[in-house]
């Protein structure tokens, strides 16, 4: 795959190049649907993506047999290729890249356990090759007792000297928590960040330059908070990871009980549970739905 392939992915699958909130009528890019069923055109006619950017799209929509509406929305997309140099140069000052589906450094596990669902491009900061190592996301709440912060913290000192590399989420709580453990125990942490990707890695400047860590997300590096974007990077976090560790949950909702439901439904990766004195309802619940109960004498921590 080539860079001008990679380029009309973000043209046709990203936002960078305007403000979707500044303009209205703005067109939205290609859905992973949307994106999914152009893909299967372009391999029944032989065509890479950079068809897009090579052709006069007037020259080939005919062969792609699209819609009109189909045609008006990619007309659009491709019409503002040409703003996207100053954006992805702004972008890469800040160190910030993308990868797409196509290419070799796009997050492998996450690519296998998600299938066509996987995200068609992910923004990066730091070493993907992070990734390819032994991984372990470690979930809970945003609001936790000293059992489950102590619980936390140990699990994620006792992953990173075993070389695991903790996944998180950035949040508040268990992933702040799992991060920073790991990260002063020596070891690594790979971080899917749903909002403000930007922020983010200004404050973690120097763990990305020594390749402690490496952020993405699947959202423009500037995306305020949306609860429906941080649902979607759970599933991130649990497709990138090895196996799972549930230190806590709500008791049937919040989001860190649906990502965990979402990831037994769909097998993302082994899903455990901290199953204690101290584990919350949610927890319990979780073990019936089918995950895995695990205390302080299980393998995972002392292995």
């Amino acid at each position: 795959m080539t860079a001008k392939d990679n380029l009309a992915l973000v043209v046709l699958c990203s936002t960078l190049g305007y403000d979707m909130k500044s303009d209205k009528n703005t067109v939205k890019p290609l859905t992973t649907t949307a994106y999914n069923k152009l893909e299967a055109r372009m391999d029944s006619l032989g065509f890479m993506p950079s068809i897009f950017l090579e052709e006069r799209f007037s020259d080939i929509s005919g062969l792609f047999a699209f819609t009109e509406k189909e045609i008006e929305q990619i007309s659009q997309l491709l019409g503002r290729a040409d703003k996207l140099g100053e954006e992805l140069d702004r972008l890469a000052e800040k160190k910030i890249y993308i990868t797409s589906r196509i290419q070799d450094n796009y997050p492998a596990k996450l690519k296998k356990a998600m299938g066509k669902q996987a995200p068609i491009i992910f923004f990066y900061c730091g070493d993907t090759r992070l990734l390819e190592g032994e991984t372990v996301a470690i979930i809970g709440s945003r609001e936790i007792t000293d059992d489950e912060r102590d619980y936390t913290a140990k699990h994620a000192r006792i992953s990173a000297q075993n070389n695991r590399v903790i996944v998180s989420g950035g949040a508040r709580g268990v992933d702040s928590i799992a991060k920073e453990s790991a990260l002063h125990a020596g070891g690594k942490v790979v971080t899917f960040v749903s909002d403000d990707m930007t922020g983010y890695i200004e404050k973690n400047a120097d763990f990305i330059l020594w390749d402690k860590m490496l952020a993405l997300s699947a959202f423009h590096p500037d995306a305020a908070f949306q609860g429906y974007n941080a649902l979607e990077r759970n599933k991130y976090i649990y497709a990138s990871s090895d196996y799972a560790v549930v230190v806590s949950s709500g008791d049937g909702s919040g989001g860190s009980y649906k990502g965990a439901v979402d990831c037994i439904k769909k097998n993302y990766c082994p899903l455990y549970v901290k199953d204690d004195s101290f584990a919350p309802p949610g927890n319990k619940k979780l073990i019936e739905l089918g995950g895995l109960p695990l205390n302080e004498e299980h393998e995972r921590l002392n292995k």
